[in-house]
């Protein structure tokens, strides 16, 4: 199955595409634009281009939103919020068979291996990420790009990702 992984943000979004579990191509949208609107709609064009250049996707994966420590942030939640419903509506627009499955991040983290929770430090997870994508691809990357690959794996490899809702 070919899929297309996504870590997204309004500012840098990583993606990978897998097929049958084998790394094909990855990259990083960015966008330094205030505008938040106009953000999101890079990010969203960017997206188009990569699932028109890869035009035999058949599932797309991406990363939930999850505020962290409750809603401290309010305004990154609801950024991050809109960016997916642009992106669904986007893909939907694109090909209405496509769909997409969010995971969390503690989901598709511990189905590769790497320890989250209580005590666990965002950086540290962005560490380990980027060390997981470098000793099974030998690739030297960004944060961004690296959750993507590490989602990307986790969701091709038929390692168990369902969301926990509880």
């Amino acid at each position: 199955m070919k899929i297309l992984s996504l870590d997204l943000s309004t500012k840098s979004s990583g993606w990978a595409i897998f097929n049958d579990g084998i790394l094909l191509d990855y990259g990083c949208i960015t966008s330094s634009s205030t505008d938040l609107l106009k953000r999101i709609n890079i990010m969203t064009d960017s997206l188009k281009e990569v699932l028109e250049k890869h035009n035999d996707i058949e599932k797309i994966f991406a990363e939930e939103v999850r505020p962290e420590n409750g809603l401290q942030n309010l305004k990154t939640h609801r950024a991050l919020m809109w960016l997916q419903g642009a992106i669904a509506l986007m893909i939907y627009n694109f090909n209405k068979k496509l769909e997409m499955e969010l995971v969390y991040p503690s989901t598709w983290r511990a189905a590769i291996g790497i320890k989250t929770g209580r005590g666990v430090k965002r950086t540290t997870l962005k560490e380990k990420d980027i060390q997981f994508v470098k000793e099974n691809y030998n690739l030297d990357v960004n944060d961004d790009i690296a959750d993507a690959i590490c989602l990307g794996y986790s969701c091709s490899h038929d390692i168990e990702t369902e969301i926990n809702w509880d």
